[in-house]
């Protein structure tokens, strides 16, 4: 085994791990000690939704498809990217808006 195949082969297991990790931390998953939500986490969120639904849904429908799962890869996944940055951006400046209201009613 020379040590590209053994970089990838370690690697590999790695990068969903540090994505639901990296979810949890900054996205939707809210935390008793981390009060602060990030746009970004919601991005992964729901691209990671959209991407599966748009994957594995085609590889169960139609098995005999053998272009299905480049619904996920090229299409679901991106814009399920790009929905949750929407969303997360608008919740951010939401939630910061209705903070500096309430700092200066005190």
């Amino acid at each position: 085994m020379d040590l590209l195949s053994l970089i990838v082969a370690v690697a590999f297991p790695l990068v969903p791990i540090l994505s639901v990790w990296s979810i949890v931390r900054y996205g939707p998953v809210p935390s008793r000690w981390r009060r602060r939500e990030h746009p970004i986490g919601f991005a992964l969120f729901i691209g990671a939704i959209a991407f599966s639904a748009g994957f594995f849904g085609p590889i169960v429908l139609t098995p005999d498809a053998n272009q299905g799962p480049l619904l996920g890869i090229f299409i679901t996944g991106p814009l399920g990217l790009l929905a949750g940055l929407v969303w997360g951006i608008a919740r951010a400046v939401r939630r910061g808006r209705g903070a500096a209201e309430g700092q200066g009613e005190a």
